[in-house]
């Protein structure tokens, strides 16, 4: 096989074929219609039509350095906007792209190991060098469509996250306190540090339990799998567990009986706001698995 032949290989591989790094630039844009292709994530980011349009500049840009080693795309040219934004535009820039891939790969693939060793004009790098650049730039960009083309992944509708209940119980301990009169409440303090550790590490526990399973605690992003060992062999809720544990704590420590009355409300908040919503929502995604749980756990203790 010859250096052009290589190189042509390398450019419709990256196009259409099986590139060893993942999914080829048209099985990812072949995820998009028109709308999700214009809709760019983030704020400053490009769309992933804006990519395509981008990638067959910069396509069309070696090809005409073949000819032309001087030639400079124009300013606008390098993202430029797409005219519509319907299906059928999107359609016409993927397959220009994809002609304009083509064209390169039957220009490399005819010229000789030597011309393809030439440096192109002033620039300093060689038209191998140029041609394994526009491969690696259709990776790069690959990627980037594939996560800009990513569907919004599904999370539970909780009320709102589990640990703003017991820092809302916290805060209005808090200010309750400055308005109580001849409250008397004075357990020891030993008590109440060892509840806070006892939370603390029954929290810590089940988090390292996500951490080594690799899925994410935060409710507001989507799990991975199920966490079934450490303290989730006894409850479904240990985290939840551990928080109102020092709450209690917490109001021991302080000689606040707000914190302790306000544990019924917090564990109120959690069960009907957090909990009842996760569980249809984790029955659904896992299934068998999930209900397994259900099965062999409690909800609480």
């Amino acid at each position: 096989m010859t250096t052009g032949e290589r190189l042509a290989a390398e450019l419709r591989r990256a196009w259409c074929g099986e590139p060893w790094h993942g999914p080829s630039v048209a099985a990812v844009l072949g995820r998009l219609d028109a709308r999700r292709a214009a809709h760019a994530r983030w704020r400053g980011s490009h769309s992933p039509w804006e990519l395509v349009r981008h990638l067959t500049t910069w396509v069309d840009v070696p090809l005409r350095r073949l000819d032309d080693a001087a030639y400079e795309p124009t300013v606008d040219a390098d993202f430029p906007v797409p005219a519509t934004g319907d299906d059928a535009q999107w359609q016409r820039d993927v397959t220009a792209l994809g002609a304009a891939i083509e064209a390169l790969a039957v220009r490399v693939s005819a010229m000789s190991d030597a011309a393809l060793d030439v440096p192109v004009g002033v620039r300093g790098y060689t038209v191998t060098r140029m041609v394994d650049g526009v491969v690696q730039h259709l990776a790069y960009h690959a990627g980037q469509a594939a996560l800009l083309a990513r569907p919004k992944e599904e999370v539970a509708n909780l009320l709102a996250p589990a640990p703003l209940f017991p820092l809302g119980a916290v805060a209005m301990a808090e200010i309750g306190n400055r308005y109580m009169v001849g409250a008397h409440f004075d357990p020891p303090r030993a008590l109440g540090w060892g509840l806070i550790m006892l939370g603390a590490a029954l929290a810590y526990w089940a988090h390292e339990h996500f951490v080594a399973r690799r899925t994410p605690a935060a409710p507001w992003r989507a799990p991975r799998s199920i966490v079934r060992a450490g303290p989730y062999r006894f409850t479904r809720n240990p985290m939840y567990l551990g928080f109102l544990i020092i709450q209690a704590g917490i109001g021991c420590v302080r000689l606040n009986p707000l914190y302790l009355i306000l544990l019924l409300p917090t564990w109120a908040f959690i069960h009907w706001g957090v909990v009842l919503r996760e569980e249809p929502f984790l029955l659904r995604t896992f299934g068998a698995s999930y209900q397994q749980l259900l099965d062999s756990t409690r909800r609480w203790f």
